[in-house]
């Protein structure tokens, strides 16, 4: 059962990387994007989004990573109280 669903776990990211170079495939415009103190290099429009959405989905991992670590910091002083108790 385990090796069904490691094969479409696989297989979903695998359609969901597909989909993302063909989306950057066809957003072939050239854009320059200009942040606060520097201009990004010129890249096209697919590889920009691709590249934002990477960075977000990783922030958003590091910011619920660093929450978990926190409740769980929270819940081993609450077991600790409840045990001497």
């Amino acid at each position: 059962m385990r090796a069904i669903i490691s094969f479409i776990k696989a297989m979903l990211l695998l359609a969901i990387a597909l989909l993302g170079a063909l989306f950057a495939l066809h957003n072939q415009q050239l854009l320059s994007v200009e942040f606060i103190y520097f201009r990004g290099p010129e890249m096209s429009l697919g590889l920009w989004l691709m590249l934002f959405l990477m960075i977000g989905a990783l922030l958003g991992i590091v910011v619920s990573s660093l929450m978990v670590g926190r409740y769980r910091r929270k819940l081993g002083r609450f077991k600790k109280e409840t045990n001497n108790l």
